[in-house]
């Protein structure tokens, strides 16, 4: 008897730990879709950290786990507007608050290589001016990412962590942050 109220113990220890962990701290995150590419790859799996959003908030260039109600889906994506901020993109170049912006995070070659086909990597959008609660987000992959531009900004409250942990595959374990 008293070995059963140990592995009860034991158990009730574990699923509280791994509720607490998961709830407040880290949640488990899987790749779905070419969006972020080459960033993060298709069908990788990691976590996000849901504590640093808790605590530091948000800035410019985070890669930001958010849900999308409309979808019901969680998306990996980065933060390109603050609230506030104007966005705009003209001539392949993104725009902040009238200022072109550097991107060092996307990989310059496969940029280049999809310029080199005669088409731009960012197509012009319209001024989205952002509320005080809302974020512009945007997939690296530029070409087929469905984000911000497609579906409108998000609020504060449906970016559920920051920075993804690459776990699996193993030979592809990475930490992905702003750059800056």
């Amino acid at each position: 008897m008293n070995e059963i109220k140990e592995l009860l113990i034991t158990f009730v220890v574990c699923f509280v730990a791994v509720w607490t962990l998961t709830t407040f701290i880290i949640k488990p995150v899987q790749v779905d879709g070419d969006s972020m590419y080459p960033t993060l790859i298709d069908q990788e799996v990691g976590a996000v950290n849901m504590l640093l959003v808790n605590l530091g908030g948000v800035s410019r260039y985070d890669v930001v786990v958010v849900h999308n109600e409309s979808q019901n889906e969680n998306w990996v994506k980065r933060v390109i507007g603050l609230p506030g901020d104007t966005i705009y993109a003209k001539d392949d170049v993104v725009y902040v608050n009238g200022e072109a912006i550097e991107e060092p995070y996307l990989d310059t070659d496969y940029v280049k290589s999809y310029r080199q086909r005669g088409s731009y990597f960012t197509e012009d959008f319209n001024e989205v001016t952002l509320g005080e609660d809302e974020y512009f987000l945007m997939g690296d992959n530029r070409i087929v990412s469905m984000d911000s531009r497609r579906v409108g900004p998000f609020k504060e409250k449906d970016i559920i962590g920051k920075d993804v942990y690459v776990i699996f595959p193993l030979n592809e374990m990475k930490l992905v942050r702003n750059p800056h």
